[in-house]
């Protein structure tokens, strides 16, 4: 992936992006460059935004938040807070095509809470509208994360990006970077060459819907952890959506998003695996997300696979994400969701099928309760190492985190989903 003709080839790992930057009050007016480097996939390249101290790199220009009217100001933050607020932008990078962004920062650092970022994006040589980007700080950080970041943003296929960030404090998180994600660099993608291998599975398994393998949605296998992440057994089910940036998208679309959302995981913010076991996308198709979730089931080699989903609460779940953003009102960033951002019909159809299934073989009751003990971690997970919560056995993953996770539209379907899928078991 080569932005801009400055750029010599990704073989030298190390790459300088000219950016220009209009110059504002305080800066440098002469043009900034974002030094690019690739990770460890050909599919990601990363600008380094803020060093470990959240400083500002030379790729941001930095400027005062503009001014709000008097009656604003009076009703807003205070005065002091007003003065701090600060806007950090890059310039319009452009170069050759990707289909995600991705935004990424040091595991430990502190992020002000009011933290916004929009991007827009360039194609088919016209820049788009502004649109925020969902940065999902209500979303915490899965234990086995080495860095902290937001949701894969999906794009489609564009050639450039210009990003702004709004901080109410004026500072940015340490280590900040800007990724550019490709999954059409896959080599699961580019061939339907592949090794031979136990991540199908072995047999349809009685009450499976059409689930489609890792290798339909191009996964390269290569990234991921060796082996299975593997747990003794499943209580619960968590219902969330991933709040990639789009909700009208086609259905050819779907591999390249689902893909975004691995690459974004595993090279970026360093998880070992996709983060949920599955994925439901608006025309109904069921996706297999974490490797070895199709086959995990009581009695076998695999008993439950540990996901990467929900802090804290892990362990005895499954993880189901909702492909799209069911929060009314655009409220978490990306495309308009509109005042009544519901999941289709199709897409509950198909989420009552594979809960059904996933519940038949674990002899779960989809109406009733179970009890998670917590793992702690802080964050977003409220409750310390060892509180017990009670929750549905198809709960959602705001029921254990402080999040809007899976958004509100999609949370009020739930009381009906549990009878739809105990009238699947015949035992509605």
């Amino acid at each position: 992936m080569q932005f801009r003709k400055t750029i010599p080839a990704i073989a030298l790992g190390v790459v300088s992006l000219t950016v220009p930057i209009a110059a504002s009050a305080g800066t440098d007016s002469s043009s900034p460059t974002i030094e690019a480097t690739t990770a460890d996939s050909s599919q990601v390249e990363s600008a380094t935004l803020t060093d470990n101290n959240g400083k500002p790199s030379r790729s941001l220009s930095v400027k005062a938040a503009p001014k709000a009217a008097p009656k604003e100001a009076a009703k807003g933050a205070p005065k002091a807070a007003a003065q701090s607020e600060k806007v950090f932008s890059t310039g319009e990078v452009t170069g050759e095509e990707f289909s995600s962004i991705g935004l990424s920062w040091k595991k430990e650092s502190a992020v002000d809470s009011g933290l916004t970022a929009e991007t827009r994006i360039h194609r088919d040589g016209a820049w788009g509208p502004w649109q925020n980007v969902p940065l999902g700080l209500d979303d915490g950080v899965a234990e086995e994360a080495k860095r902290a970041g937001a949701p894969a943003f999906y794009t489609d296929d564009a050639d450039g990006a210009q990003v702004r960030f709004t901080s109410p404090k004026g500072s940015l998180p340490q280590d900040l970077k800007l990724s550019f994600i490709d999954p059409a660099k896959s080599p699961a993608t580019a061939s339907s060459d592949r090794e031979p291998s136990d991540r199908e599975p072995r047999t349809a398994q009685a009450g499976q819907p059409d689930v489609k393998l890792r290798k339909d949605w191009g996964a390269d296998e290569s990234l991921a952890d060796p082996g299975y992440k593997t747990q003794p057994s499943i209580k619960a089910a968590l219902v969330h959506h991933t709040v990639t940036g789009n909700n009208s998208y086609t259905q050819e679309q779907v591999p390249q998003i689902i893909n975004g959302i691995y690459i974004q995981h595993i090279t970026v913010l360093g998880y070992g695996d996709f983060p949920y076991h599955f994925v439901v996308d608006r025309f109904g198709g069921i996706w297999e997300g974490r490797k070895g979730s199709i086959e995990m089931r009581p009695g076998t080699e695999i008993p439950g696979i540990l996901g990467g989903h929900a802090s804290g609460f892990n362990t005895n779940t499954f993880g189901v994400a909702m492909l799209g953003n069911f929060e009314p009102n655009n409220s978490e960033g990306g495309e308009d969701t509109g005042p009544d951002p519901r999941p289709t019909e199709a897409m509950t159809t198909s989420l009552a099928d594979l809960l059904a299934w996933k519940a038949g073989q674990y002899e779960l009751a989809p109406e009733g309760s179970t009890q998670l003990v917590s793992a702690g971690g802080g964050g977003t997970n409220p409750h310390p190492t060892g509180t017990v919560l009670d929750v549905p056995v198809i709960s959602a993953h705001k029921d254990v985190n402080v999040t809007a996770c899976p958004g509100a539209k999609l949370y009020e379907t739930l009381p009906d989903l549990r009878k739809q899928v105990a009238d699947r078991l015949g035992s509605g």
